[in-house]
């Protein structure tokens, strides 16, 4: 089991990726910074001529997701992953569970510490199941649907690797 989710696709675009290139450069924001700020294009990050490296550009929850790809002619790999800033984020709020058993064991034993173990495993299977993993499912989901319009892509399938994990 991985901490933090990703999902990778591949994706068959309608036109050659030169031609969709174009539409994507005109809904982004061109930076080399891939932090969320107000603009009125769907997208904030990088686009050349081989790939991107973009965020969506919803101020707040756009940055959790980062979408790369590399394309060649039609075909192509697009990867969903969640961003750095948000994985120390996540990190962080993983280790509360952790430093309220310390303080517990501290304070009050550690046999007393061990009667919290199941609410400490509870905690961080919530944390990691529903507010990391469904956060990355819709945002992610907001990401890929902006990029399928935008580029025109015509088949988008997940890996099978993705699938078995």
């Amino acid at each position: 089991m991985k901490l933090f989710p990703s999902k990778k696709f591949t994706a068959k675009l309608g036109s050659d990726y030169s031609i969709a290139v174009q539409n994507l450069k005109a809904n982004t924001d061109i930076t080399d910074s891939l932090v969320s700020e107000r603009t009125k294009k769907e997208f904030r990050g990088q686009v050349n001529e081989n790939g991107f490296k973009l965020i969506s550009s919803e101020v707040g929850r756009g940055a959790v997701c980062v979408l790369s790809g590399e394309f060649t002619d039609q075909d192509g790999i697009i990867e969903v992953r969640i961003h750095n800033a948000f994985k120390i984020m996540f990190s962080i709020l993983l280790s509360y569970p952790l430093i309220g058993f310390g303080i517990i064991a501290y304070n009050d034993g550690f046999e007393k510490a061990l009667e919290f173990l199941p609410t400490l495993f509870i905690g961080l299977l919530v944390i990691r199941f529903v507010f990391i993993e469904l956060s990355f499912h819709f945002i992610s989901k907001i990401g890929i649907n902006k990029l399928t319009l935008i580029l025109n892509i015509i088949d988008l399938k997940k890996n099978k690797v993705q699938q078995n994990l």
